[in-house]
């Protein structure tokens, strides 16, 4: 969060453009990660813009015709496209935006209906002009997995240590993972169809080990979860995500 000196010496330079906080930690988290091949502006904050745009709540509760509106979102996703053409943004999932019902009165059917709006904002950010969307998960849900995962949404398990990752792969291609757990992944692509390992906070040592079991070395990545000031941390992981021959 910027002290407001900051701040208003930021504002200064986005005159004559509609901008807020949110739109201040969106740009900061594209710059963070210069030099990353595929960056995702946002992350766990901008579920409250989220939240705002869905229609029939108040205060996260359904009380009425649920439905959405967009406008908000949609620009940010044109801003992000002015920072960087290639970025893809990052998410809280829809269990983690917290809404409860008082409308229909069917637990399923409820979440159905939110996973199904938040589908829909997120092809309109898509159609706005982002790359994709990284859905940040604490839980594996099964009707978000399945009306949400696809090639432009990748679920991220924040704690895959508690993360039901066989639930995820029965959805998802994409295993995300710490790089001190590559053994598990070892296992788990042993029992699941995984097309592309990305490995967390990967040194040169774990891309190699990853290399030598894996036949082909387009399966894995190297990737980053930043969650508090991240000056270095995207420098560092970019400088270290190569294999020495």
């Amino acid at each position: 969060m910027p002290a407001v000196p900051e701040l208003a010496e930021w504002l200064k330079e986005k005159r004559g453009v509609e901008a807020d906080l949110t739109t201040y930690r969106l740009e900061r988290s594209l710059d963070a990660q210069e030099g990353v091949a595929v960056p995702a502006a946002g992350g766990v904050f901008y579920g409250e813009r989220l939240s705002g745009a869905f229609l029939g709540m108040e205060n996260g509760v359904l009380v009425g015709e649920p439905g959405i509106e967009p406008a908000a979102v949609t620009e940010d996703a044109r801003f992000i496209r002015t920072k960087c053409k290639d970025a893809w943004t990052a998410l809280p999932t829809p269990h983690m935006l917290g809404f409860r019902d008082a409308c229909m009165g069917d637990e399923e059917e409820f979440s159905e209906t939110i996973a199904d709006l938040y589908a829909r904002l997120a092809r309109e950010m898509r159609d706005a002009g982002v790359q994709g969307h990284v859905l940040i998960a604490d839980e594996a849900d099964a009707i978000e997995l399945e009306m949400l995962a696809g090639r432009k949404v990748l679920f991220f398990p924040r704690n895959p240590e508690t993360f039901d990752l066989e639930l995820l792969l029965e959805y998802q291609d994409t295993l995300v993972l710490p790089a001190a757990a590559l053994g598990r992944a070892f296992d788990l692509m042993e029992r699941f169809r995984v097309r592309k390992l990305i490995l967390l906070d990967a040194e040169g040592t774990d891309l190699a080990a990853a290399a030598a079991e894996l036949a082909d070395p387009d399966l894995f990545e190297a990737g980053g979860y930043c969650k508090e000031s991240c000056p270095d941390y995207w420098k560092s992981l970019v400088d270290r995500a190569f294999i020495s021959r």
